[in-house]
């Protein structure tokens, strides 16, 4: 797609966007009334247009240079010439009274409004960005056309005669989206989604009805597992010949409409919502595609992936259909009626949807969570070795922050799903979605940090090769302090299992994602749980508000040490080895905090560094405050304590000649009922 670079921008305020008409625009334009731009540049400069004449309300206007549109102007009909473009500046208006005959492009942030009273016709396969229908009358696509942006129905019939193609474009990231319908289209459209290249599962929902198979849409309609007629970058493989039984043969490709690969597995699957489980899809050639259906689709790439290697390179590709679309109310009452049940919910429409909106209409469903799955989490996806796959992340409501540092906020993309929770057994549970929902033009910045005065303690795990990368997290977990909360578990949220690891709080028998609690007023224990590590390397990051008050250990049992955790100490380094049953111990970490009153900030202790560490001979103890009664002792991770001595009154002390082989150590210092634990690394 060619670029177009304005050199100058206009500001022109029109009064409600609209300029004004008169009598003379309801006239059919003629030749006497053509305006042709000739020369690139700006539409409001004279020079641009032959005879240099600007066109008026009344212009059929013929674009054979690439135009720049800088003011909002209303024309009477619009012709683009071949391998042109008209680019219309944001917060930038183009009406047409008339038809619009387009072999070029239509570019820009703004948008090009057919406004007429009687029926309009758009004619010719030209590309649009951004799309208005406010004629109460009908307007038809006489030709197919491509949307990258925004298509809105204000008013009347866009017919589509079929020929309406809303695309994906992973240069900008951007899906084109059908805003507010609150007129009517009629005639199958056809969408589609990019997927970048990550072997990982994807929660889907298709936005269209189709009359045909999820075969001849989402796999192509491909004759078989290598069919090279397939265009690249389009569609994926679709497995299940023997789930859970197989291996597959190679003459059961294309049965039940599956792609054949060795394992047979399935790759596409159904949630059950009453009984928590997922299940796999019967077939591909029968079943057709709904809108709102939610689906867990494993895309390994475009349909030129190598289906014979599970750590086969993965391409991006994008997912179509075509069908009709959704619009208007839509509701949905196939939902766990379960307290605290999970049900898997699409978004119905092709366009995303702010889920507060969406929940705050809904019966008997948590408004103030749900849940996305972030196949980018996971940190660095090597192919070779387990791990990377993706993530569930707990998305905070009203907010949209979630403490995973995922692009997922309040906003349900297009062809995605997400979960919900039911509130109780004493109600059926049911979503309902509107028009009203849409949200095509928020940008919403995610954020973790809370905006609010409450207190809260985030902590991510990483592997630690995604952590040196900048990558993204494994897990995440987080903790909302504040005085509205009860004491009881109700406001805390649930924990989704994830396939690779899984980071929460132990709340008697609940995993708990998002803890909202008090703050403490006494010393506290609080068991935190990680399983299916994936990586023998680990961090974990911790992260404080700004309001944050009182001490937070971390405490690992394997290696009994308590950590200090502060803004500057922010992370904690460990090692899992799998043949060692402590090490991996599911809950081998807790944290320890310590309100204000009770915090060491001022005790004899709480200064306390060593360094330098890793170290080789000596290292020094730093902090001491010139107390008399500190002692220090280091033991070997089997416990055996090979070292011990009083300090003096000194405010360093110094360890020479430490002769211990090459490994890991404990370091404890104790000063009266005080302790503070060190991990000390020796090397040669």
């Amino acid at each position: 797609m060619s670029k177009i670079i304005s050199i100058l921008f206009f500001t022109v305020i029109v009064s409600a966007n609209l300029p004004c008409f008169s009598q003379s625009d309801l006239y059919e334009s003629s030749s006497e009334n053509e305006s042709v731009f000739i020369s690139n540049g700006n539409w409001s400069n004279p020079q641009n247009w032959k005879n240099q004449n600007l066109p008026t309300s009344i212009s059929k206007v013929i674009i054979e240079a690439n135009a720049v549109l800088d003011v909002s102007f209303q024309v009477n009909e619009l012709k683009i010439d071949e391998n042109t473009t008209l680019l219309i500046n944001p917060s930038t208006k183009l009406f047409i009274k008339q038809n619009i005959e387009n072999k070029g492009r239509v570019l820009g942030g703004g948008e090009l409004v057919l406004n007429g009273n009687s029926a309009q016709f758009i004619k010719d396969e030209g590309s649009y960005s951004n799309l208005r229908i406010s004629n109460p009358s009908t307007v038809h696509l006489n030709d197919e056309i491509e949307v990258y942006g925004s298509l809105y129905v204000d008013a009347g019939k866009l017919k589509t005669k079929n020929n309406l193609y809303l695309r994906c474009d992973f240069e900008t990231n951007r899906t084109a989206q059908v805003g507010g319908v609150f007129g009517e289209i009629t005639g199958k459209v056809q969408v589609e989604q990019c997927y970048l290249a990550r072997r990982a599962n994807r929660l889907i929902s298709p936005s269209v009805n189709t009359s045909t198979s999820i075969h001849k849409n989402w796999q192509e309609d491909a004759d078989s597992y290598f069919d090279d007629d397939v265009p690249e970058g389009y569609g994926t493989h679709i497995t299940g010949l023997n789930p859970g039984t197989g291996p597959a043969y190679l003459e059961e490709d294309g049965e039940n409409g599956f792609d054949y690969n060795p394992s047979g597995d399935a790759s596409m699957f159904i949630y059950d919502n009453q009984n928590n489980d997922f299940n796999p899809i019967n077939n591909t050639n029968v079943n057709q595609l709904k809108a709102g259906d939610p689906y867990m689709l494993l895309v390994r790439g475009d349909r030129t992936v190598n289906i014979y290697s599970n750590s086969a390179e993965p391409t991006a590709t994008r997912l179509r259909a075509k069908g009709e679309l959704v619009t208007g109310d839509y509701s949905t009452t196939d939902l766990s009626q379960t307290k605290d049940g999970f049900s898997l919910i699409g978004n119905p429409y092709h366009a995303k949807v702010d889920m507060n909106s969406v929940l705050s209409k809904s019966n008997n469903i948590k408004k103030d969570v749900y849940y996305i799955w972030d196949p980018k989490l996971g940190g660095v996806q090597d192919l070779n070795q387990s791990g990377g796959r993706g993530a569930f992340v707990v998305v905070e409501l009203p907010s949209g922050n979630n403490s995973s540092n995922s692009d997922a906020n309040q906003y349900l993309q297009p062809m995605q799903s997400a979960f919900v929770q039911t509130i109780g057994d004493n109600s059926a549970a049911q979503i309902n979605f509107s028009e009203s929902d849409k949200a095509l033009n928020e940008n919403p910045k995610t954020n973790i940090v809370s905006e609010s005065d409450d207190q809260f303690l985030n902590i991510q795990l990483y592997n630690k090769v995604s952590y040196n990368s900048v990558s993204t997290t494994s897990d995440a977990l987080r903790i909302n302090f504040g005085s509205s909360y009860s004491k009881s578990s109700i406001d805390d949220i649930l924990k989704l299992q994830n396939i690779d690891e899984n980071f929460a709080r132990v709340i008697g028998q609940n995993l708990v994602a998002l803890e909202r609690r008090n703050s403490p007023a006494v010393e506290e224990i609080l068991p935190l749980y990680v399983d299916q590590y994936r990586r023998a390397d680990y961090i974990l990051k911790f992260e404080f508000s700004n309001s944050f008050d009182g001490d937070v250990y971390l405490i690992d049992h394997y290696l009994e040490t308590e950590t200090l955790m502060t803004k500057l100490n922010s992370t904690y380094s460990f090692n899992v080895n799998s043949s060692v049953s402590g090490s991996k111990d599911e809950n081998r970490f807790s944290l320890k905090l310590k309100p204000v009153s009770l915090s060491t900030s001022n005790s004899v202790l709480s200064e306390v560094k060593i360094y330098p560490n890793p170290m080789i001979e000596k290292f020094s103890i730093t902090g001491l405050k010139g107390q008399t009664d500190v002692e220090v002792n280091i033991y070997t991770i089997a416990g055996q304590r090979i070292y011990s001595e009083k300090v003096g009154s000194v405010s360093k002390f110094n360890i020479e000649n430490f002769n211990a082989e090459a490994g890991i150590y404990l370091v404890k210092l104790t000063s009266g009922s005080e302790e503070q634990s060190f991990k000390l690394i020796k090397q040669n």
